[in-house]
């Protein structure tokens, strides 16, 4: 992305350029012009120019990809598919219950008197109500009981949207969204003195800090950690550049950081790169690009 949106700045300020390996390094020593992307923050303002930023990244978590068969499977074995079920169960039971209650008198051959068949009978019914399949084998055949079974099935509409959305994200491979919690017993690499890294920390998460991107990534890829986490399009170039194909990222709503460019203190294009990006991003062809990159999720 930060390539792309510099194009755009250079081709409307009429600039020739030449895109080379640097850091902050070369930036201090005043080898390149412009440094690009880079994580705007304090520190960084400290020893150099910054831009305005033209992107807001969150945090991506990087491990080794697994088949979505096991996945899949892992999805429907864990804790969160157990509660799912259990809830599900609970309210048959207890909307099967009600109908049971009142059909048990009028409707005998439908829903037995005797208390386990009978609720048996009406968990039966409220679950195929539930899924529209509605054999037709029970049915309410008092006022109360139809009035139930209308509720249920209106309110069924809803419960049965949910669950599939349930279950849809359960199945999804990946860790989407993961949240601290989901690796607290995992050992994560982290760049020190990051927004990550200080993040991560904070919430508790056993973290193995390196000095920069490839400290990070060796360290994933030769197995000291499970996990490596840094800002999500940073991290995914960094991957795609080493070929680490075994490896995808999940990107996150946690910890945010401005995307920018850095220039040497006190250079004289700063305002200038400015006034451009601030075009280019409320251009068509900049909104395009953004929408581009915002769209590339694991």
């Amino acid at each position: 992305m930060g390539v792309d949106i510099w194009r755009l700045i250079a081709e409307r300020e009429g600039w020739s350029y030449e895109f080379i390996p640097a850091g902050a390094a070369e930036l201090d020593g005043g080898a390149v012009d412009v440094l690009l992307p880079v994580v705007a923050g304090p520190r960084l303002e400290e020893r150099a120019d910054v831009t305005l930023p033209f992107h807001t990244a969150t945090m991506g978590v990087a491990a080794e990809r697994e088949s979505r068969l096991l996945s899949v499977m892992r999805g429907f074995v864990s804790w969160r598919f157990l509660q799912l079920v259990s809830s599900l169960s609970a309210l048959l039971l207890v909307i099967g219950a009600l109908v049971w209650l009142v059909e048990r008198r009028r409707n005998e051959e439908e829903f037995h008197p005797g208390v386990l068949k009978g609720l048996g009978d009406g968990f039966w019914w409220a679950g195929v109500t539930l899924t529209t399949i509605g054999y037709g084998d029970k049915s309410p055949k008092t006022l109360l009981g139809r009035m139930i079974a209308m509720l249920w099935m209106l309110t069924g509409l809803a419960v049965s949207a949910a669950l599939t959305a349930a279950v849809v994200t359960l199945a999804q491979p990946g860790d989407s969204g993961a949240l601290p919690e989901r690796f607290a017993e995992e050992t994560v690499s982290v760049i020190a003195d990051t927004t990550t890294a200080r993040y991560l920390e904070s919430a508790g998460v056993d973290t193995a800090p390196r000095p920069d991107m490839d400290g990070i990534l060796s360290a994933l890829q030769s197995g000291d950690v499970t996990r490596a986490a840094a800002p999500a399009p940073v991290l995914r170039h960094a991957i795609s550049e080493r070929g680490a194909v075994d490896f995808g990222v999940s990107e996150t709503t946690l910890a945010p950081v401005l995307i920018a460019f850095a220039l040497p203190e006190g250079s004289y294009l700063r305002e200038r790169i400015n006034r451009a990006l601030l075009n280019a991003l409320s251009s068509e062809t900049g909104w395009d690009v953004l929408q581009r990159y915002n769209q590339v999720k694991e």
